[in-house]
Parts: C-alpha cells; sequence; structure tokens
C-alpha cells in the first residue's frame, strides 16, 4: 500500500512539475526584451521576444558544443603514442547474467595490439549459466581467466576484487557487451605510462535498429553536453572503456558500492585532482537496449544514481571533508540536473514559436543538432565501429524535453520509492 502511495505520488508529481515548467516557460517566453540605440540623427529600438533570445542561446550552446565534440571525435588518431609491448595490464570484465553476450569482450580483447595482456572476467558466485561462459571462454582464449567475485552483488565489488587479486599496476575496465577496439588499449597505455593517472575512451551503443539509432544520438548529444563543462577541468571517467593506475585506485579507495559507480569514481578522481585524459577519436561500442521501455529504464537509472551520489556527497559538507574541489563537484552535480529540467521551459518557448508562425527560428538549432549528430556517425562509420544509420535520427529534438521528464521522475523516484534496485536492460547479443 505504501508503495502504490509512492507511485502515485512519483507519476503526479511528475505531472504536476512538468505542467509547472511548461507554464513557466511559456510566460519567460512571452515577455519582451527592448533595446534602444541612440546614433547622430535617428534612434533605433529593437523589440525581442524572450522566446526568440532563449533560441539564440540555445543555438549558439548547440554550436559551440557540436563543434568541440567533433574537433575531438575527428582528431587524427596519430596525436597517440601507442605502446604495444609494455608493463603488466589487467583488463577487468565484470559480469552478471551476461552469458549470451560476454563473447564480444573477451573475443575483441583477445585480439587487442597490446601484447602483455591479461583478461580477467569476474562473475558472481550464484550465476551458473555465466559462470559456465566465463571458464569456456577461459579455456579457448589464452591470458583469459575466471575470477568469483567475492564481494558479490555489485560491479564495484567485481572490479575491487579483481584488482586487489591482481598483480600488475595498470588496469582496464569493460562491459560484457562491449566490443574493444585493437588499438584501444595501446592507446590507453601509451597515456598511462605518459603520466596520466586515467584514460577515458569513447563508447556509443551500437545503432541496430530505430530505438537503438536513438540511443545512440542521444549519447551523441549528452557526450556533446559534456564538452561545456570539460572546458572548466571536469572530465568524466566511467567503469567501461577506462584505464587506470594502482596509484589512482588507491587514491581514491577503489569503486564504491553505489548506483553508479562509475560516475562517483569519476567525481572522487576529480577531487584529488588527478589527470584524467579523454579522446573521443578512441571509440569501443556496446549493445544499445531494443526496446523504449529499456531505454528509459537504464538512462533513468543512471539519473537516479546520479541523484545517489549527489546526495552522498552533499552528506559530507557537514564534516568539512569536501574541500573546494568538492563543492565544484556537487556543483557539477547540480547544474546537470538543473540543466535538464531547463530544457522543459525551453521546450515551451520553442512551441510558442512554432504557433507564432516563428518556426524557420529553429531551422538552424536543429539543423546544427543533427549535422553534429550526422557527422559523429560518419566518422564511426568511416572507422567501422557502426554498420549503418537508421531514420530514427529525426527524433534528435525529442531528446532534450525526454531529458527533463526523466531528471524530474529520477528525482522524485529517489525521494519516495527506490530502494536500491536497479533496472536492468535485456542483452541478446545483437
Amino acid at each position: 500500500m505504501t508503495r502504490s502511495i509512492s507511485r502515485l505520488l512519483e507519476r503526479g508529481g511528475t505531472v504536476l512539475g512538468v505542467a509547472v515548467l511548461l507554464v513557466v516557460g511559456l510566460l519567460q517566453g512571452t515577455k519582451i526584451h527592448a533595446m534602444t540605440i541612440d546614433f547622430l540623427v535617428v534612434t533605433v529600438r529593437f523589440v525581442v521576444l524572450e522566446a526568440l533570445s532563449a533560441v539564440v542561446v540555445f543555438t549558439l550552446f548547440v554550436g559551440l558544443t557540436g563543434a568541440l565534440l567533433l574537433a575531438e571525435v575527428w582528431r587524427s588518431r596519430g596525436a597517440f603514442e601507442p605502446v604495444v609491448d609494455g608493463p603488466p595490464l589487467t583488463a577487468i570484465v565484470p559480469v552478471y547474467r551476461d552469458h549470451e553476450v560476454m563473447e564480444t569482450s573477451v573475443e575483441s580483447l583477445a585480439s587487442s595490439e597490446y601484447e602483455n595482456l591479461r583478461t580477467v572476467v569476474v562473475a558472481e558466485p550464484d550465476d551458473e549459466a555465466t559462470l559456465l561462459r566465463a571458464r569456456e571462454l577461459a579455456s579457448s582464449f589464452e591470458g583469459v581467466e575466471c575470477l568469483v567475485n567475492d564481494r558479490p552483488g555489485s560491479k564495484a565489488g567485481a572490479i575491487n576484487h579483481a584488482v586487489e587479486t591482481a598483480d600488475s599496476d595498470y588496469f582496464a575496465v569493460f562491459d560484457a557487451d562491449e566490443w574493444i577496439a585493437p588499438e584501444f588499449l595501446p592507446i590507453a597505455m601509451g597515456q598511462l605510462l605518459d603520466g596520466a593517472n586515467v584514460f577515458q575512451g569513447r563508447r556509443v551503443p551500437r545503432p541496430t535498429g530505430t530505438v537503438e539509432t536513438i540511443a545512440y544520438c542521444e549519447r551523441v548529444v549528452f557526450h556533446a553536453s559534456y564538452k561545456l563543462v570539460e572546458l572548466f577541468g571536469f572530465t568524466n571517467c566511467r567503469s567501461s572503456s577506462t584505464a587506470f593506475t594502482r596509484e589512482t585506485f588507491d587514491r581514491v579507495g577503489g569503486y564504491d558500492d553505489v548506483l553508479t559507480e562509475d560516475l562517483d569514481f569519476a567525481h572522487a578522481c576529480y577531487r584529488e585532482g588527478l589527470d584524467v585524459r579523454q579522446a573521443r577519436n578512441c571509440t569501443n561500442t556496446m549493445e544499445a537496449p531494443h526496446t523504449v521501455a529499456d531505454l528509459w529504464g537504464q538512462r533513468k537509472r543512471w539519473r537516479v544514481g546520479q541523484i545517489e551520489v549527489l546526495h552522498a556527497t552533499l552528506r559530507e559538507l557537514p564534516r568539512g571533508t569536501v574541500g573546494v574541489r568538492g563543492l565544484i563537484s556537487i556543483g557539477r552535480m547540480c547544474s546537470s540536473l538543473l540543466g535538464s529540467l531547463v530544457t522543459l521551459l525551453l521546450v515551451s518557448k520553442l512551441l510558442l514559436l512554432l504557433v507564432l508562425g516563428l518556426e524557420s527560428a529553429l531551422l538552424l538549432p536543429f539543423s546544427l543538432l543533427i549535422a553534429t549528430v550526422g557527422l559523429v556517425a560518419l566518422r564511426d562509420l568511416l572507422d567501422g565501429r557502426i554498420d549503418g544509420f537508421g531514420w530514427s535520427f529525426v527524433c534528435i529534438p525529442l531528446l532534450y524535453p525526454a531529458f527533463g521528464v526523466l531528471t524530474l521522475r529520477s528525482i522524485l523516484e529517489y525521494a519516495f520509492s527506490w530502494d536500491g534496485s536497479w533496472y536492468r536492460v535485456e542483452k541478446t547479443g545483437s
């Protein structure tokens, strides 16, 4: 009964919150901004609808972040000094109910150009099907072994267990369904040996269908939005397509057992002032969600996890242990959440322009948005990372209001009913 009430509060609060934000955005959009400029013989008065001003700001944001992302994605990998034969490197693949997909990561790691590589598949003790498949792969590929997680129940525990039992000082983490480019680990090791604490590549969903293409576009839009934050020194690093040193692992205390352990790890690295290097022209791929429900559930899980990490960091404030970088870290998380909610204000203003017959004002930002995604996809096509691109890319403009609704729902779920469980996406091996 209590859970039903919580769910009702979530859904009702989401509908009410979206309605309020849309109305506020509409009221803001109808405001008139006037500016007067005096020349020698004439006075010119400019009158601009606030909705048009919002479109100008949105256009500048899309154009700037898109250009920064394209510059990184299209940059030649020749700028990196790869290391093919270096110190021992342990690639960690945490798995849970992944017996149908884990061959993707293990096979691609077996084809890596890095020579001194050991791959450790970390399985859960009660997952018999995955354990069996992991042992089969370990017997089929040289340098692959199966490890049973002694801290069952979380990806963070699996990674921590693998690091603590390994003899190497360099590690890379990947998901079970991840295809890792042969040159990825040599480039990552080159960066780590050059002094980086963490190296982060780019990972994109494989756009094999309608929903999968939307997932791909959503990742491109998010990667572009990250570029603005990265201008101020914050670099994301995850628990996939990521390499790090043992020293880094020890300094941040490993991965914490939270819903989004990768986001927590990224902020921990930032608070420690570590050297995190990122290269989005070094691209791996992953299996995309195949249904709208899975896409929504996965993205909501990530958002709820972000709120959990923010909440945990805020609880440290009274203890005085956060520091300046900690405050910036909190600001980064808050700005991400608030930015998503602001998209709902923007939607009202865009709709107002459509009603007023000023749809041409939307042509430039949407064209820039589609061009950014298209040029990123072209690079991935040329590199052989994806095989094609579906028609559903035309849904890109709808991603922004979806971000707002998703964020609002995630905040309410965390406040009213989240019990620590997490949504699991169905993987088929495609």
